[in-house]
This record gives structure tokens, C-alpha cells and sequence, in this order.
């Protein structure tokens, strides 16, 4: 039993929690720093070379530089962006616009974790830190519109006996209804194939009709579950569904 039952499958369960290893209070303890984030690096994007392999500490795989590179996936923050590169033009019919680059799906590296961290404090809590990610960067997805982080999905591999779990993902609003996170939650749970992928999920989160699509099933619905990391002043939904993808 994961907490006091209050009704069928509903609880206010307060055991420890696999998000809190996130937490910087946590990850300050295992010798984990969180890194400020620059003006530039918001503007630019993170610094440093896609184009290489990396060898995964957890694994010892050796990780292709892109998981995908997408070149025909359009959202709406791309289309703004061709519109404002067109305007200074459009009054020259011989004007050709440059090919657009493509998002590209890669892995985590260590200079992401500035842009990540700083997007989960402003979308999730503050305090966020996913550098211990960078452990088992086979378990992960970065999406990059040239070098700006525009998303990412995270899962521990290790949870408990074949049982893996999704920590955190999110598309920046302006980058979402593209697919992005339909490809994420796909890239991720192929990579723990045989073993059961669990998460929770905010009961106001919009993706949970997504999870369901890739088969997860509501198991818990907890009370409370996200009240010890939102500020009190938050007005985000507390209470989170604990859903499962049996293998």
C-alpha cells in the first residue's frame, strides 16, 4: 500500500519520492552543483558540439550524436520564424529563403543541463536539478532547434526490478502540437523494452490523454503528491495520477 486509502485507488501517500533525488537540496548532498544560466546561453542556445558520440557511463553503449533530425516538422514557433525572416524581403520577388534547420533529438549532454534546469524551474518548481542524468544519458532525449533547448524527456532506468520511470518531460509552449512529445515518450520507452515504464502525472496535465494513447493505465491517484515542491503561493494542481505501461 503506497499511503492511507481514502477511496478505491485513491491515497495521500507521503513515502519517499523518486522526484526528490531532483531536488538541489539532494543533489548538493551527492556533491551536485546547479549551474546559473547566462543571458547569452538563453539567447544562443548551449554551447559545445552535437556531432560526436558519447559513451554512456551507465551502459558503456556508445551513443550516436542524433537520435533523429527532423527536417519537416513545422510548429508554430518555426512558422513565426520564417515570417519574421521573409518580412525585411517582401518586396523582392527574387528573394530565396535559407533551407530551415531541422529539431534535432539527441542525448543529454553536460551542456544542456543549464537550459534543462532552468525550463523545469520555470514550467515545473524551482529547485529542479538533472544533472545526475547525465549517469545514464541512454535514458534521455534532448530537443534542439539549432543549439536552443525547445525539449526533453527523462527516465530512471533502475527504479526497482524491472521497472523504469519517467522523472520529467516537457515541449516549451511554443514548440508544442508538433509531435515532439509523441516521439519523446516513444524514443523513451524503447529503451527499457521488457520492463514495466511508470510516471506521475498532474490530474490537470493535458498529456494525460497522450499516456494513455501508448497504453499506460491509471493505477493511483494521490493526493497532495506534488505539495511538498510547489511554493505555497503555486495555483498548479497538487494531486497526480500514478499510471503504468505493463511489458
Amino acid at each position: 500500500m503506497r499511503g492511507r486509502l481514502l477511496g478505491k485507488y485513491c491515497t495521500n501517500s507521503q513515502e519517499s519520492r523518486i522526484l526528490d533525488r531532483f531536488q538541489t537540496n539532494l543533489s548538493s548532498r551527492r556533491g551536485l552543483q546547479q549551474t546559473p544560466v547566462s543571458f547569452c546561453h538563453r539567447l544562443t542556445g548551449a554551447e559545445g558540439s552535437s556531432d560526436l558520440s558519447i559513451k554512456s557511463p551507465y551502459t558503456a553503449r556508445i551513443l550516436k550524436p542524433y537520435i533523429r533530425r527532423d527536417y519537416e516538422s513545422r510548429p508554430v514557433k518555426l512558422r513565426l520564424l520564417e515570417e519574421i525572416r521573409a518580412y525585411p524581403h517582401r518586396k523582392n520577388p527574387n528573394w530565396v529563403p535559407e533551407p530551415n534547420a531541422p529539431i534535432d533529438y539527441c542525448y543529454v549532454r553536460p551542456n544542456h543541463i543549464p537550459s534543462v534546469n532552468a525550463m523545469c524551474n520555470e514550467s515545473y518548481w524551482p529547485g529542479v536539478d538533472l544533472s545526475e542524468c547525465l549517469q545514464y544519458p541512454d535514458f534521455s532525449v534532448v530537443v534542439l532547434y539549432k543549439k536552443v533547448v525547445i525539449a526533453f524527456g527523462f527516465m530512471v532506468p533502475d527504479v526497482k526490478y524491472n521497472e523504469a520511470y519517467i522523472s520529467f518531460l516537457l515541449v516549451h509552449p511554443e514548440w508544442r502540437r508538433a509531435g515532439i512529445a509523441t516521439f519523446m515518450i516513444y524514443h523513451l520507452i524503447q529503451t527499457c523494452m521488457g520492463k514495466d515504464v511508470t510516471l506521475h502525472v498532474s490530474a490537470s496535465n493535458a498529456a494525460m490523454l497522450l499516456y494513455q494513447k501508448f497504453g499506460f493505465k491509471a493505477e493511483e491517484y494521490i493526493l497532495d503528491f506534488y505539495d511538498k515542491y510547489y511554493p505555497v503561493d503555486s495555483i498548479e494542481c497538487r494531486h497526480a495520477f500514478f499510471l503504468r505501461l505493463r511489458r
